[in-house]
């Protein structure tokens, strides 16, 4: 195993520390899956095979979710196709207590499995998390078939976030739409009746106009009458009765 000859070598390491949001995931190796004391120790409720052929099984009673996911050491293996799945399980796992991925050796199966993790995760590159796991687990190195898919999951991880970041800001874009929709609405609301009272103030009331056309008429000097052919004022008749009636 490639874990002989190291004085350094743990069963299984720590991978991503406990916080306050979740437990802690851990990286090991058969031995380490089997013994139930040193899981119930390090509150490990998860456990994720990635390997064929290992005999491990939980009762019932110690409270441990198991999944196994019968995958060969192989270049030529197609490892990829599980690590949707096993992100779900980890991401799950350890919101209800640490996780442990494991293989025969913790060295190829199961680290290249948790890289992938790490690389969604965290939104990191397959070499960053490549080394990030060296320095927490020196043996880790996945064969390079499973390297080389690591590889093109980077490309597709950032194929994914730019899709993503996409339909966020095309999302973004609608609600703003929206948003200045609803204000325009709000303000015509607001201004209308105040245009109308504006409206209602500036009205003027006209006079009816006629138009009067007036006749103009002429009267030439020979058609006036002279004042001796006009008739007399009644009044002055009955004033000379009068006099007469006196005398």
């Amino acid at each position: 195993m490639l874990h002989k000859g190291r004085s350094s070598y743990q069963s299984m390491n720590t991978i991503l520390d406990q916080t306050e949001n979740q437990r802690a995931l851990w990286l090991g190796d058969y031995p380490a899956a089997i013994n139930q004391q040193l899981l119930k120790q390090k509150n490990i409720k998860t456990v994720l095979t990635i390997a064929s052929g290992l005999n491990v099984k939980y009762s019932s009673t110690c409270d441990i979710i198991h999944k196994v996911y019968n995958i060969l050491d192989i270049d030529s293996f197609n490892i990829k196709t599980i690590w949707e799945d096993t992100y779900q399980q980890i991401d799950e796992g350890l919101q209800k207590g640490s996780v442990l991925v494991h293989c025969r050796a913790g060295v190829s199966r199961s680290a290249a499995t948790v890289i992938a993790y790490v690389m969604r995760k965290q939104g990191i590159s397959f070499q960053d998390a490549f080394q990030f796991l060296r320095l927490k687990r020196s043996v880790v190195s996945p064969n390079f078939g499973f390297q080389k898919q690591l590889k093109q999951y980077e490309l597709e991880l950032q194929n994914f976030n730019g899709k993503v970041e996409t339909e966020i800001t095309q999302q973004q874009q609608q609600q703003q739409q929206q948003q200045q929709q609803q204000q325009q609405q709000t303000l015509q609301q607001l201004v209308k009746p105040i245009i109308q009272q504006q409206q209602l103030t500036n009205l003027s009331i006209q006079p009816h106009q006629i138009a009067i056309n007036e006749k103009k008429t002429t009267i030439k000097r020979n058609q006036l009458t002279p004042a001796s052919k006009l008739p007399k004022p009644v009044f002055q008749n009955n004033f000379k009765r009068t006099q007469s009636l006196k005398k």
